[in-house]
């Protein structure tokens, strides 16, 4: 079966599997294992997916790189999360640090170097330990407040939570399509890649040049693609017509503008869903949005609780805007390197058990009664972030 399309190129399971155990086993030859960084710097393509998925073979953590960032962000990047080792394509090597190890796919010597090593698959016994579910998944940097980005660790837990949300909640199996068009560099990526490729489906990448609007509706039905997860930005650049195929529509990163819904919810299962990069991706999602309804971020998916406070975290009634907790073991472990901010944001959970905590997630909401039970209804924000085209950004940074 097909497991990654872009444009030409086609990549079986099994072309996926034996590439990625085999830059796997270089990756180890390294020295990376679990709890240490493996930045891929490689932009939306076939090797960048082959990419993640080797660094998570190793038990490493995988760190995003968008190589058009500035460099100082880059830098900055690659050193709090502890980087030695990293995995980029010749094109882009020039533009990025040289304070790290570089497996340059595309290097003649890395090539041989792969053609050489096992393709078989990577076991405890090749990492040297079992990977654990509280170890980390991957690192993604977001804006910080002091102007400083700052590292958020994720769990193999929290994604584990996130794939199980996916199967029940919006339907993926093996004869799907899903389309890969986030930036490396925002979470929602890794939401494409697990959706497609944790539950057999073939995972549509979209070449990074393209942005939206009629080069993405092309690809949308050369592709017959049959899941997506897009910003309301993006989804309001396509035109809807001609894409029968898309079944399952999840919008996600910005507020869903009724008009939108208007236009897209007919003859499909259209979703509003909602998570910080703190809560793994997602942490609520809506059921299937009705043109003329409110649109609203649903209600918690598997794997987290949620509360409305007040600035003494005290319940406000229901109805009255508070802001928003999310508790529950797929929560991300904290900031790297930033105790203090880890602390101020990961605070304990005075309604749970011992060690339990809770995420401020500085966004105010209310809940409001629905036929399926107590949804949240998004307000604003209780600080100076804002969102561009579905990525966070703190007006401090600027």
């Amino acid at each position: 079966a097909v497991a990654v399309v872009c444009g030409d190129r086609r990549l079986t399971y099994r072309e996926l599997d034996e590439a990625s155990n085999r830059l796997a086993r270089v990756l180890l030859e390294a020295g990376v294992g679990a709890e240490s960084v493996v930045a891929v710097a490689v932009a939306r393509s076939v090797e960048s997916v082959l990419s993640v998925w080797a660094v998570a073979k190793t038990g490493a953590a995988f760190l995003p790189v968008d190589p058009q960032y500035p460099a100082g962000r880059v830098e900055h990047m690659l050193v709090d999360s502890g980087v030695v080792v990293g995995v980029t394509v010749s094109e882009v090597r020039d533009r990025l640090p040289g304070s790290v190890r570089w497996v340059v796919l595309d290097d003649a010597a890395v090539v041989s170097r792969l053609s050489s090593v096992s393709a078989g698959v990577v076991t405890d016994v090749d990492r040297g330990a079992p990977v654990r579910v509280g170890q980390a998944a991957y690192v993604i940097y977001t804006s910080g407040s002091t102007g400083v980005p700052k590292g958020v660790v994720v769990t193999h837990r929290g994604l584990a939570n996130v794939v199980a949300a996916q199967r029940s909640g919006f339907g993926v199996c093996a004869g799907a399509r899903v389309l890969h068009c986030a930036s490396p560099s925002f979470d929602a990526s890794v939401f494409e890649l697990v959706w497609a490729l944790g539950l057999g489906a073939r995972l549509v990448v979209v070449p990074p040049t393209v942005y939206g609007g009629e080069e993405l509706a092309r690809i949308l039905v050369g592709e017959s693609v049959t899941h997506a997860v897009l910003t309301p930005t993006a989804l309001s650049s396509v035109d809807p017509v001609g894409l029968g195929a898309l079944g399952a529509l999840v919008v996600a990163g910005e507020a869903c503008p009724p008009e939108l819904v208007a236009r897209w919810a007919a003859g499909r299962r259209m979703f509003n869903a909602y998570g910080p990069t703190e809560a793994t991706i997602m942490s609520n999602a809506s059921g299937g949005l009705v043109v003329g309804e409110s649109v609203t971020v649903g209600g918690p998916v598997r794997g987290f609780g949620e509360l409305v406070l007040d600035g003494r975290l005290r319940p406000v009634p229901f109805g009255a805007a508070g802001e928003l907790y999310l508790s529950g073991p797929a929560l991300a472990r904290g900031y790297r390197n930033r105790s203090g901010l880890t602390a101020g944001r990961f605070v304990a959970d005075p309604f749970g058990g011992p060690g339990d905590r809770m995420y401020r997630t500085g966004d105010v909401v209310r809940w409001r009664r629905s036929e399926g039970g107590p949804v949240l209804e998004y307000v604003g924000r209780s600080d100076f972030q804002v969102k561009i085209r579905g990525f966070r950004v703190e007006l401090g940074e600027i």
